[in-house]
C-alpha cells in the first residue's frame, strides 16, 4: 500500500469525535431480510474506498446535527442511504428528521429499520471482548450508544484475539455506571487497498496514521496505552494528554495512573507533589465524564491524607457517589468504614447494608467480604443485622463449588460460631478440611485453619493433631512460608497444644528473629507475648473466628 493510499484509508476510518447525548429508542418491528449480502456487496464494491470516506463523513456530519439543527438531517440522511442502506446512523437520523416534521409513519419506518439493523448486529456477537459487534463504521457504535440513552465519553481501538481491528466505546448512562461496549471492525482490514491475501491484516499500521493525521482521540489513547505499556512514561504522555482534550474518559484514567506512577519513582519532594496534583486533576476529569474507577481511588487518597487532612472528609461523599452508581468496591470501602467507624460514625447495620448490596451483584469479592464482615462481628451487634434475610451461605456455597478455598474457611467460620445457621462443629471441620484439600500449597487458607483448629475456644472444634499435619507439610515444603513470622507463630502454637514445648520455644525464637530482620514491628508484641506464655508451659486460646 502507498502512503497516499495508507493516510486516505486513515482519513475514512476515523469517528470525528461526535459526543451527543439526545437518543430516540429504536421501536421494535418485525426485521427485513437479512441485510449481510448488502453489506458484503459494499465492502467489495468498486472504489469501495471512495465511497467508504463519503459514508464516513455524511455520517460525522449527521451526529453534529441531530440534537441541535434535526431539520438539516432529511438531506443528509437521505445521502447516507443511498450510499449504504445499512447504516445505523442514516436511519437513525432520519427518524429524528421525520419526528420534527411530524411525519409518524416515516419515522416509524426508520425506526423499524434500525431495529432490524440492530438485531443483526446483535446477533453477530454480544458486545463484550469476546463476542464484538460487527460494525461497518464507528458511527455505528455511537449510534448504538445514543439509541440506548447513553452519551459516548470516550474511546479506543484495540487490537485483541477476537478481533484484529476492534473499537471499544465507553458511554454514559443517565443515572449508571459508565457501560463499555465493544466492536469489531476487522472486515474492513479485508477490503482496504494494498491488503494481501498472504498478508495478515495489521491495524495498527492504521491507527498510528489515525492518531497522527486526523488527530482521532481513540487513536490517540491506543498509542498512549501502547507507550504506557512498554513504560515510555513521557511519550504515552504527551499523546493521551491531546485525546483527553476530546473528554475521553479512557484518556483521563490512564493519564492519572501514569503520573502516580511517575511519583512514586522520584524521591523529589516538588516532582512528586506536582505529579500528584496532575493525577489529581485528571481523576478529577474521569470523575466528570463518571469514572467510578476514579472516584474510588481518589476517595481511598483522600482517606489515607494523601493529598492532606484537610481533603480528607471528601473521600466517604466519593465513595458515596460511586455505590450509587453500584460500584462493587466501593460499597466495600463503605461497609469497612462504617463497621470500624473510620471517618464515619460505628453503625454495623448500615455496614451490613452496604456488604449486602455489594454481595447482592454477584462479585465474588464481595460475597468473602460480606462473609468475613459477619464472621468478625462481635455477639452483641448481631441483633443490628437481618441475618435471616441474608443469602450469604447460599453465595458462599455457590463460590464452594467453584472451587473457592476461602468461601470454604469462612463457611467454617459461620458454622462453628453459628452465623446465620445452627452452630455445629462438624459441619465447620469439613469445611475447614475441604479448604485445605482444595488449596492445599496456599500457605495463607492451610495457616488460617490450622491457627483456627489450634487456638478456637469454641467446644470440641480443637483439632491440634490435624492442625499440626497440615502445618507441618506446608512449612516442610515452603521456604517462603517458614520466613514469614506469622506462620512461625502460628507453627509455635501448633506444637505448644500438641505438648510439645521445647519445639514451640524453638519455632517462636525463628519467628521473632525473621520479624526483627524483617522490621515487622506490627507482629513483635504478640510474638514475645507468645513465645512468654509458651516458655511458661501455656498454650494460646482466643475468640473464635
Amino acid at each position: 500500500m502507498t502512503m497516499r493510499n495508507l493516510i486516505f484509508l486513515c482519513l475514512v476510518l476515523a469517528c470525528g469525535g461526535c459526543q451527543t447525548s439526545a437518543a430516540t429508542s429504536a421501536a421494535a418491528a418485525d426485521e427485513p431480510e437479512p441485510p449481510s449480502s448488502e453489506r458484503r456487496e459494499f465492502l467489495d464494491g468498486e472504489e469501495f474506498s471512495t465511497r467508504y470516506a463519503r459514508l464516513v463523513e455524511l455520517e460525522k456530519q449527521a451526529l453534529q446535527l441531530a440534537v441541535d439543527e434535526p431539520l438539516k438531517l432529511g438531506s443528509i440522511g437521505s445521502a447516507i442511504l443511498d450510499l449504504y442502506p445499512r447504516s445505523q446512523t442514516g436511519h437513525y437520523v432520519m427518524s429524528r428528521f421525520y419526528e420534527h416534521v411530524e411525519s409518524a409513519d416515516a419515522r416509524s419506518r426508520h425506526e423499524a429499520e434500525l431495529a432490524a439493523i440492530q438485531n443483526e448486529m446483535r446477533a453477530s456477537g454480544d458486545g463484550t471482548r469476546i463476542a464484538p459487534f460487527q460494525i461497518m463504521t464507528v458511527h455505528d457504535a455511537q449510534t448504538y450508544a445514543l439509541t440506548q440513552d447513553t452519551s459516548p465519553v470516550g474511546a479506543i481501538y484495540q487490537s485483541y484475539d477476537t478481533a484484529d481491528f476492534g473499537y471499544l466505546l465507553v458511554a454514559r448512562p443517565a443515572a449508571a455506571p459508565l457501560q463499555q461496549t465493544f466492536f469489531d471492525l476487522s472486515h474492513l482490514l479485508q477490503s482496504l487497498p494494498g491488503h494481501s491475501d498472504t498478508e495478515a491484516p495489521n491495524a495498527w499500521t492504521y491507527i498510528r496514521v489515525l492518531a497522527t493525521v486526523n488527530m482521532d482521540s481513540a487513536a490517540q489513547t491506543a498509542v498512549g496505552a501502547y507507550l504506557a505499556s512498554t513504560q515510555k512514561y513521557e511519550d504515552a504522555i504527551d499523546w493521551l494528554r491531546v485525546a483527553a482534550r476530546a473528554d475521553n474518559v479512557l484518556a483521563n484514567a490512564m493519564l492519572a495512573r501514569i503520573y502516580w506512577t511517575l511519583s512514586e519513582q522520584t524521591e523529589e519532594e516538588e516532582e512528586i507533589d506536582e505529579l500528584r496534583e496532575l493525577s489529581l486533576e485528571n481523576h478529577l476529569h474521569a470523575i466528570a465524564l463518571g469514572s467510578t474507577e476514579s472516584m474510588y481511588t481518589l476517595a481511598n487518597l483522600y482517606l489515607n491524607d494523601i493529598y492532606g487532612e484537610e481533603n480528607r472528609a471528601a473521600g466517604v461523599p466519593l465513595l458515596r457517589q460511586a455505590g450509587d452508581l453500584n460500584h462493587v468496591e466501593s460499597l466495600i470501602y463503605l461497609g469497612h468504614l462504617h463497621n470500624t467507624g473510620d471517618n464515619v460514625k460505628r453503625d454495623p447495620t448500615q455496614a451490613s447494608l452496604y456488604f449486602e448490596r455489594a454481595a447482592a451483584m454477584d462479585s465474588p469479592l464481595a460475597v468473602l467480604s460480606q462473609g468475613r464482615f459477619l464472621v468478625g462481628l462481635p455477639v452483641e451487634d448481631h441483633g443490628s443485622v437481618n441475618l435471616a434475610d441474608s443469602a450469604v451461605h447460599t453465595r458462599l456455597e455457590v463460590l464452594a463449588d467453584d472451587d473457592s478455598a476461602e468461601a470454604m474457611v469462612i463457611l467454617g467460620n459461620l458454622h462453628a460460631r453459628g452465623v446465620g445457621t445452627r452452630p455445629s462443629t462438624s459441619r465447620a471441620f469439613r469445611w475447614y478440611k475441604r479448604a485445605v484439600n482444595q488449596a492445599p500449597d496456599d500457605a495463607d487458607i492451610v495457616n488460617e485453619v490450622a491457627w483456627t483448629l489450634t487456638v478456637t475456644d469454641v467446644d470440641g472444634m480443637q483439632r491440634v493433631r490435624y492442625a499440626k499435619r497440615i502445618m507441618d507439610s506446608l512449612m516442610e515444603n515452603s521456604e517462603p512460608a517458614r520466613e514469614r513470622p506469622e506462620y512461625l507463630d502460628t507453627w509455635a502454637a501448633i506444637y505448644a497444644a500438641n505438648g510439645d514445648f521445647e519445639r514451640a520455644i524453638e519455632l517462636q525464637e525463628q519467628a521473632i528473629a525473621a520479624a526483627t530482620s524483617q522490621q515487622r514491628d506490627d507482629v513483635m508484641d504478640i510474638l514475645l507475648d507468645h513465645l512468654e506464655q509458651f516458655k511458661s508451659g501455656g498454650t494460646i486460646t482466643e475468640k473464635a473466628p
